[in-house]
Formats: C-alpha cells, sequence, structure tokens
C-alpha cells in the first residue's frame, strides 16, 4: 500500500508516525543539548549572542551601536577558557542567580560576526528583551531559556517540512533529527531556524509539484516560500532551484504564472540576500586576512582549471571527515563522538529509504540530485570565496555541518528507487536506531562535559590533560636544552591512575651523540618518580615525547615538577604563546617564565580505572 500523500493545505489533525517520532526525539534530545552543553560551547555562539543582546536593544542593524555586553557570559563562556575540562558540578549553585549586570558590562569592544537576517534570531531576541532586560531574570536561566526557544522555533519548522513532503518522511524526519541538526537548533545560532527554513523550503516545494496543477493559491506559496527562504542563510539560497526544475511550465493553469514566479524569485534574492548583506557586511570590520570576495572570484574566472584542481583535491582529501562531522559532533571537536552514534545514524537513515513505497517522478528525482550537486559544490566555493585569501591552494573552513541542509536533496532524491521498494522494513526500525543514535551522542555529551575523563568510558587509550583549546605546539619553541639551559614545569594532577607524561619537542637539530635528562619528582611526598637519560637521536622531531612511569592510582591533585637537561645542544621544547596552564609555572633556569611548557598527562580512566578499583 502506498504511502498517503496529504494535500498541501490539508488538515493538520492527523499526525503521520514520522511526525511524531520528530517532534518526539528533538524535544527529548534537544532540551538534553540545550542543557547538558556549557555556555557558548556550541559553534559561534559568543558572537550569535552578541547579536542576539544588540537585537534586544533595538538594533536589528548588526554592530550598528556598541551596546556594553553582559560581561557575565563572557566569564562563565567555555570558550574563553585556554584549558578544556569538565565543567564545575555546582555552576548553578555559584552562578544560577547572578543578574545581568553581575560581572558590570563590556564596553566598547564588543563586535558580533554574526551579520544574517534579523529573523533568524528574532525569538531569541524577543525572549532576551524580555526576560533579560525587562524582567532582569538572573543571566544564566535566561541564556538557557534562548537557547530553548530557539530549539523550538526549529522544531516547528522541521514538523511542518515532515508533514507537507509528500513522500520520504521517514528520511526527512531522520536527517532533520540528526545529532548535528540537533546540536545547531539547541545552541544559540542562527542555524537554529535557517536549517528550519531549509527544511520547509524543501518539504514545501515537493509538496506543491505534486500537485496537478498550480493556480494562484499555490502560486501565492511558493513565493511564501521564496521569502522564507532568502530570509535564511546564504549556503540555503542555491535551494530556490529546485522549484523550476520540478515544476514544469506547463502546469501553471494562469498565464505568465511561470514566469511571473521566476520574476518575483529574482526580486525577492535581490532584496533580501544582496540588499541585505550589502548592508549588514559594510558592519563588519573583522573579515579574514587576505580575504577578498571579488578578488577570489576573479582568481577562480580566470584560472578555472587551477581552481578546479583546488576543489577536487579539497573534495578527495577530506571527504570522510566531513561526513563524519555531518553526522555528528561537539562543539568545536573538543571531545570525540562515540562511535557508535555514527553507526546508528547511518542504519537508521539507509533504513527509513526502504520504508517509502511511493515511485517519484524521474523529473523530480533528477531536479533534487542536481540541486544537490550545486549545492554540495556551492558550500566549497562559497568558503573559498568569504574565507580563503585570494588563490589559496586549498579551501579552509569548509564543515561537516553546513551539510546538513544539502544532504536531503541526496536523500529524498533517492525514496522510491526500484531496488528500495523490493524490500520491507517495518517502521519503527530506524525509529529504534535513530533513537539509539541520539542516546550514545547526548550521554558521550554527559560525559565528555561533565565528567573528568569521563570520555575515556567509550574510547581506549589514556586520558590526557591539559586538553589545549588553542592547539599549537610549533608555533613557539624554547631554546635548545643545554648545559646553559634547564627547564622545570610545575604540574598539578587533575585524575587519578597518572602513568605517563608527555611533552611535545623538536628534536630535528640536537646533537645527536648528546643525552637529555628528564626527572619527574612527586613534590608532596619528596620522591623521583622519573629520573631517566635519553639519547638525543632518539627524541622526535614535532611530536610528543612519552616519559612512562607506574600508574599512581592516588594523583588527584598531586604537585609534579617536571626537570628537562642536557649534557650537549638537545631538543627544543614546545611553549605556549602565552600562560595558558593556571596551576603551575614553567621556569627557565629557575626562572619563571610567561609561557608554559605543552605537556600532557596521561591517566588511566574510564573502565579501565572501575576495573582497578574493584580487582581486590
Amino acid at each position: 500500500m502506498k504511502e498517503q500523500r496529504p494535500h498541501f493545505f490539508s488538515s493538520i489533525k492527523h499526525l503521520h508516525h514520522a511526525e511524531i517520532f520528530l517532534l518526539t526525539v528533538l524535544l527529548i534530545f534537544g532540551v538534553a543539548v540545550c542543557l547538558l552543553l556549557p555556555i557558548s560551547a556550541g559553534y559561534d555562539e559568543e558572537t550569535h549572542l552578541m547579536r542576539v543582546w544588540q537585537m534586544s536593544g533595538g538594533a536589528f542593524l548588526p554592530n550598528e551601536e556598541k551596546a556594553p555586553f553582559p560581561a557575565i557570559y563572557w566569564e562563565l563562556s567555555y570558550r574563553r577558557q585556554f584549558i578544556v575540562r569538565a565543567m564545575d558540578a555546582d555552576i548553578w549553585e555559584k552562578f544560577g542567580s547572578l543578574p545581568m549586570d553581575a560581572y558590570d558590562y563590556v564596553y566598547g569592544t564588543v563586535e558580533t560576526r554574526s551579520v544574517y537576517s534579523p529573523p533568524l534570531l528574532l525569538p531569541q531576541a524577543v525572549v532576551m528583551r524580555f526576560l533579560g532586560r525587562s524582567e532582569r531574570l538572573p543571566a544564566l536561566p535566561v541564556y538557557y531559556i534562548v537557547r530553548l526557544i530557539g530549539l523550538l522555533s526549529y522544531t516547528a519548522l522541521a514538523w511542518l517540512a515532515v508533514r507537507f513532503i509528500p513522500f520520504g518522511k521517514w528520511i526527512l524526519a531522520v536527517l532533520a533529527a540528526s545529532p548535528v541538526a540537533i546540536l545547531q537548533a539547541s545552541t544559540i545560532s542562527a542555524d537554529a531556524i535557517s536549517n528550519g527554513i531549509a527544511f520547509l523550503f524543501i518539504g514545501g516545494a515537493l509538496a506543491i509539484a505534486d500537485q496537478k496543477e498550480i493556480r494562484w493559491k499555490e502560486w501565492g506559496w511558493l513565493v511564501a516560500l521564496f521569502f522564507i527562504l532568502f530570509l535564511g542563510k546564504v549556503n540555503i539560497v542555491p535551494l530556490a532551484v529546485l522549484p523550476f526544475l520540478i515544476i514544469p511550465p506547463s502546469r501553471f493553469k494562469m498565464r505568465y504564472g511561470y514566469i511571473l514566479l521566476l520574476a518575483t524569485a529574482i526580486a525577492l534574492f535581490a532584496s533580501e540576500v544582496a540588499g541585505w548583506n550589502l548592508l549588514a557586511y559594510s558592519q563588519l570590520h573583522t573579515a579574514p586576512e587576505g580575504t577578498s570576495p571579488t578578488g577570489q572570484a576573479s582568481f577562480i574566472l580566470n584560472n578555472i582549471p587551477e581552481f578546479l584542481s583546488v576543489l577536487s583535491q579539497t573534495i578527495r582529501g577530506r571527504w570522510l571527515s566531513y561526513l563524519l562531522d555531518w553526522i555528528a559532533i561537539y562543539g568545536f571537536a573538543y571531545w570525540p563522538v562515540p562511535a557508535w552514534t555514527f553507526y546508528l545514524f547511518a542504519a537508521a537513515l539507509i533504513a527509513a529509504l526502504f520504508i517509502n513505497t511511493d515511485s517519484i517522478p524521474i523529473r523530480t528525482r533528477l531536479g533534487l540530485l542536481f540541486v544537490f550537486i550545486a549545492s554540495y559544490i556551492g558550500t566549497y566555493v562559497l568558503m573559498y570565496l568569504t574565507f580563503n585569501p585570494v588563490g589559496f591552494k586549498s579551501i579552509e573552513g569548509v564543515q561537516g555541518r553546513y551539510f546538513t541542509t544539502v544532504m536531503p536533496l541526496l536523500f529524498v532524491g533517492l525514496v522510491g528507487l526500484p531496488l528500495l521498494q523490493r524490500i520491507r522494513i517495518p517502521s519503527a526500525l530506524p525509529v529504534i536506531l535513530s533513537a539509539l543514535s541520539l542516546l550514545f551522542y547526548s550521554t558521550g555529551m554527559y560525559l565528555s562535559y561533565h565528567v573528568v575523563c569521563g570520555s575515556q568510558f567509550y574510547q581506549s587509550g589514556l586520558c590526557y590533560q591539559p586538553n589545549y583549546k588553542n592547539w599549537a605546539p610549533d608555533e613557539r619553541y624554547s631554546n635548545p636544552i643545554s648545559t646553559q639551559l634547564t627547564l622545570q614545569q610545575e604540574i598539578v594532577l587533575e585524575c587519578n591512575g597518572a602513568s605517563e607524561i608527555r611533552v611535545w619537542m623538536n628534536a630535528s637539530e640536537a646533537n645527536p651523540s648528546g643525552t637529555t635528562q628528564f626527572i619527574l619528582q612527586d613534590v608532596d611526598q619528596g620522591r623521583e618518580i622519573v629520573n631517566m637519560a635519553v639519547n638525543n637521536s632518539d627524541l622526535p622531531a614535532g611530536d610528543w615525547y612519552v616519559i612512562p612511569f607506574d600508574p599512581d592510582w592516588e594523583s588527584l591533585g598531586k604537585f609534579y615538577l617536571l626537570t628537562i637537561s642536557s649534557n650537549d645542544m638537545g631538543p627544543q621544547i614546545a611553549y605556549s604563546l602565552r600562560a595558558e596552564y593556571p596551576a603551575g609555572k614553567l621556569y627557565e633556569n629557575d626562572q619563571p617564565m610567561p609561557q608554559d611548557m605543552i605537556f600532557q598527562t596521561g591517566c588511566v580512566a574510564g573502565w579501565d580505572a572501575l576495573r582497578h578499583s574493584s580487582t581486590p
């Protein structure tokens, strides 16, 4: 029996099972992600929060006014920490009742990079206006309510998309509830509404294309879809081509209806996309160094073979990482995602393809696949134009989450293939697989952000700390270790089961016949843990050197001192660019330094630590 196709304008009394699934998982797991993710731990939350704050004060043009920004959000920002670690368990007890002005305001230096159309952050700005500015509720609850309103906005748009789409409801529902889609919807971001708009446009366009005739009523809905689409981020604009590819001009029953629709779409694009971006980007003064969209466009047009080579190399070299990040990632990839999240989501997606039994017109299928290819390549071209220096030899800045609005075109275009119709799969299967994927994802988020070394419960190996936010070990090195230079680094252990210290170094210019000595002391107990001399020829050139020792099962909070010396010209030791390790100091010949040594301690953690603690 074919899947029921409700009319585009039909009653919403009866919910399809895919709609119920979508609403349930978005509200359950979306709320969980909203609350589990620390403040500003989502992508670009800080800059979007600044924009929300500006809009809540009535400034809808970005950076129109240098409005003072509540410093408490800087103080609590996960993104502001140099060392990434688990959150304090008592954050709500410490900060939950503090008002917006608890740490005063940041004056005159706040500039947002969020220059998107105001409607993408309008619900969040309204919440901030009434709860933050007018009612003056505490800053922390207001922040999470702002997140929740973005999630609800995305949920409504995604639900309408699944409601309207005439086929492939399950595949669209699974895609709209992917871990990354939920991450973006559950943080303060323009992506929450923009992604929802993209899903709605795809579903609505396919619903109208499914009608036998296009009259003024359907024509009006198409115009409404274009109007909404062009409010979104620039990366979803290529979707505008879809209706013109899948709806034949002959289906328009009013005179010049097709041409009038095209002219209207162009006019809306000119005003909403081109007009707004010309206005908004004039307020942005922090463009990446060396970038020039017009210069880059000129380079592409004058060097098409070279650009195609750059594009091809970027896609071939990074497609797998983009694919994985499109499925699941935590903010800024600070922590690893449980592997089962990827396996289960991929299985749910495949299972959803086998549920639909409808055949779709070949014109619709080809139109979806064409726009998919155009949008996929367009994502790279857009980043090359706006984010990379002119003529750069690779395309940097592309992230897997950017394909959230692109992949539905591919998978919906695969719906109803004859091969897929031969196999029947119960709709409960993608529900179970998707829910399990999200369960692993949210559980991993809790373990990573709220439990010290929690990610070791789902990955092998030691827990390495500190976890540096600004990871640039080759940017700065010490002078070579020698008889005239000895380094000492203070270390405070953050976990039990410490069993190694590793140091980033470069021994490429060290005297291979010399030796370097490593001494690790437990200062609290006054004993040496390690005292070893290593031939310089055995030391790495731009990599970790590991210093192992017997596990210390009571290492948490202990004070260690690592000393590195040499009897000749030894290795160079990596330094941080600034003082990033507040627990200890670095000394050169007993003189304190304004940097830290790049090091990590390795602890036995997770299930391995539990097994040890349960052993008599």
